[in-house]
């Protein structure tokens, strides 16, 4: 298990690791009808765009066309294969995000009592590295890159970034140049 948790700004290798998971993990406490709408989405990114809808991986669209970047068998994992992963794939970000209700108020993720995400070898299970609490310092947003898969130089690495979107998963992603 990793020593410490991770603050937004900081990462970890992924050196050696072939498939990554990474599970986000909510508390809502007894606001049950918040738990209910969060959701996660990864978007793999070419030139920080993403190529396509059938890119943006979320609870309806549970894979990229070629599934190196999927929605896990549990509930908030999100699973990339580095290995297999294409090589103009720069990144893949992962958000936690409020689904919009209709007749409901607006809910954000600063009513979350915690956010955080663990990062594993899917191979062995093995916790590389976590997120401290990400609530805490996201405000009121209703979508949230929690972390991101990033390939450099060096290899792939993930970064626990903390970035907000007020417009939810539509702004981040038409930031990434796409809409559900």
């Amino acid at each position: 298990m990793a020593d410490e948790s991770r603050a937004p700004g900081t990462g970890a290798s992924l050196d050696g690791v072939r498939i990554v998971s990474l599970d986000v993990r909510w508390n809502t406490g007894a606001q049950t009808a918040l738990g209910d709408r969060i959701g996660i989405a990864a978007m793999p990114l070419v030139r920080d765009r993403v190529e396509s809808r059938e890119h943006v991986v979320h609870s309806n669209q549970p894979a990229t066309p070629d599934e190196t970047t999927r929605l896990g068998i549990s509930d908030g994992v999100v699973e990339v294969d580095l290995a297999a992963a294409p090589a103009d794939v720069e990144r893949i970000v992962v958000l936690a995000f409020v689904q919009p209700r209709a007749n409901a108020p607006k809910r954000t993720l600063d009513e979350v009592s915690s956010l955080d995400v663990s990062v594993r070898d899917d191979a062995t299970g093995r916790e590389i590295t976590r997120s401290g609490n990400l609530a805490s310092a996201a405000g009121p947003v209703s979508a949230l890159v929690v972390a991101e898969v990033v390939r450099g130089d060096a290899g792939w690495r993930v970064e626990f970034t903390g970035r907000g979107y007020d417009a939810g998963l539509d702004a981040a992603m038409q930031q990434a140049g796409s809409r559900l």
